[in-house]
């Protein structure tokens, strides 16, 4: 059986992975024509918010959305499908993705300084991350990941922590920025219903162009809520 690789900012990837999972269930391109002449893709809504996208889907569909997210998950992991991620940090040593794979943050993975040169955005960055979602997190367009832009790149906890706290085994005065390509098991995903929405999103946009966006999911983010992502699912890493 052929590896379901989908890369949100490819094409062919993308529509390749839409074919096998309607397969038997549903024409997609028919689906969104027929939506489009309802009117129902003109509402940002659609475009913006996946509950509200996945229930006009459903309701074509004469489904409920849990029904519908329901099938949908079940066809991504027998497929063993896999979605690409792009983890930002700043690391010296990269033989650590090798052994320990995409660690979540924890005061065991990362350790503030308590001294002068600990400064207040890092303190601020890591008490909001710590009372929230520990991560990992992956951002889902490799055209963002590479963007000068990259808020998340430039500022998240794992960028920021490395250069400004202490980071175990890692000298931050020799840091360097890093993405790190990952093909993430849908299975591990925690919000599948978000990434269904984000694979819809991009197939409809890709047979139908909307408007002149250039990087349709700009600071779109996996987040697998603590779990550890296994060295086997890094494909690469790139040192900018």
């Amino acid at each position: 059986m052929n590896k379901m690789i989908i890369d949100i900012d490819d094409q062919k990837s993308v529509k390749a992975a839409m074919d096998r999972i309607s397969e038997n269930w549903f024409n997609p391109n028919d689906m969104y024509s027929s939506l489009k002449t309802n009117g129902q893709i003109n509402s940002s809504e659609f475009w913006g918010v996946a509950t509200h996208l996945l229930a006009d889907i459903s309701g074509f569909l004469g489904l409920t959305s849990a029904q519908f997210v329901s099938e949908w998950n079940q066809r991504c992991i027998r497929y063993d499908a896999k979605v690409m991620g792009y983890h930002c940090t700043r690391q010296c040593n990269k033989q650590v993705f090798a052994e320990k794979g995409i660690l979540p943050l924890s005061e065991e993975t990362i350790k503030l300084s308590r001294d002068t040169n600990q400064t207040p955005q890092a303190n601020s960055m890591w008490e909001y991350r710590s009372q929230r979602s520990p991560g990992p997190w992956f951002l889902l367009s490799y055209k963002y990941a590479k963007s000068p832009d990259n808020h998340f790149c430039l500022k998240g906890a794992e960028i920021l922590l490395a250069c400004n706290g202490h980071q175990i085994g890692v000298d931050s005065a020799t840091s360097m920025p890093l993405i790190v390509y990952c093909a993430i098991p849908y299975s591990i995903h925690s919000e599948k219903d978000y990434v269904a929405f984000c694979i819809l999103r991009a197939h409809f946009n890709y047979i139908d162009p909307e408007d002149d966006l250039t990087n349709l999911f700009e600071s779109y983010s996996i987040d697998l809520r603590g779990k550890i992502l296994d060295p086997q699912y890094i494909v690469g890493i790139e040192e900018l």
